[in-house]
């Protein structure tokens, strides 16, 4: 069984600690294997089920085939939206992670979703601080 915080790790390259999900308690990272949770939508993921159940990896970063089609297209969706800003990284995300080691891009992700006003948790699709509203500049 793998280390909690590492569960926080997507096996595509997403930080799942600044997912409204994550914060509400509904999911415990898309990496957890724990059934318990209520968000049950990353059982049909089939980045998830490639990577970890398919070709029994921790991480895509671990793929000869990185970038592959399932990669690419979850990178393009929403292309240009703001909202899903984090997908465009995904790449850039798995390449960090094979350089630097799992546990130390989740403290740089920790870092950078930190918000700078109080310390609480910014978090995806709003980019605003869960504890004081403060509004993460995107550009």
């Amino acid at each position: 069984m793998k280390h909690e915080l590492e569960d926080l790790a997507a096996p595509c390259g997403v930080y799942c600690g600044a997912c409204p999900s994550f914060y509400k308690g509904t999911c415990y990272g898309c990496s957890s294997d724990d059934r318990t949770q209520k968000r049950t939508s990353k059982w049909g993921c089939k980045i998830r089920r490639c990577c970890i159940d398919e070709h029994k990896f921790d991480s895509c970063n671990q793929c000869s085939e990185l970038p592959c089609t399932l990669i690419t297209r979850l990178q393009k969706s929403h292309l240009g939206d703001k909202k899903f800003r984090y997908r465009e990284e995904i790449v850039d995300n798995l390449k960090r992670i094979k350089e630097i080691g799992e546990i130390n891009w989740l403290k740089e992700q920790l870092n950078k979703y930190c918000c700078p006003k109080c310390g609480g948790l910014v978090a995806f699709y709003l980019y605003e601080c869960r504890d004081c509203g403060y509004k993460m500049d995107l550009e």
